[in-house]
């Protein structure tokens, strides 16, 4: 089941919501950056750049070691695992009913960043990121 699961989602972050963000213009881009769906640490089947930027982000790490959401360091606003910024995103994963605060939720609203804008959101970590996936 976990295969079927894995294919699925890999197949809906290839083939972009029609009228949205996302177009003919970043199906390559989706294509690239979805190659090898891997297993996150709540054991979500995610791309593996999704787990490059989560390394880069935040050392793949959700809480601190007193058991606190991990929170950026030159933004505090940067929450969790993918640093989502709650200044910029907060209010549509509120809407949207995503927790960034919770692991589980703060990975599902990255997955969904990453379907509608790619690695976008992540821009500022490219450097880290980008020298990993070049090795594909």
């Amino acid at each position: 089941m976990p295969i079927i699961y894995a294919a699925l989602i890999s197949l809906a972050m290839i083939f972009p919501e029609i009228g949205h963000e996302a177009g003919p213009a970043l199906v390559a881009e989706f294509e690239a950056e979805t190659v090898g769906i891997e297993v996150s640490k709540n054991m979500t089947p995610v791309p593996g750049i999704m787990k490059k930027i989560a390394k880069c982000e935040s050392n793949d790490t959700h809480f601190k070691a007193n058991g606190e959401v991990l929170t950026g360091n030159y933004d505090p606003r940067d929450i969790g695992r993918y640093q989502i910024n709650k200044g910029v995103w907060g209010v549509e994963a509120k809407k949207l009913g995503y927790d960034i605060y919770s692991e589980e939720g703060n990975e599902a609203f990255a997955l969904y960043l990453f379907e509608k804008q790619g690695t976008r959101p992540w821009f500022k970590s490219k450097v880290c990121w980008s020298k990993e996936v070049a090795g594909w």
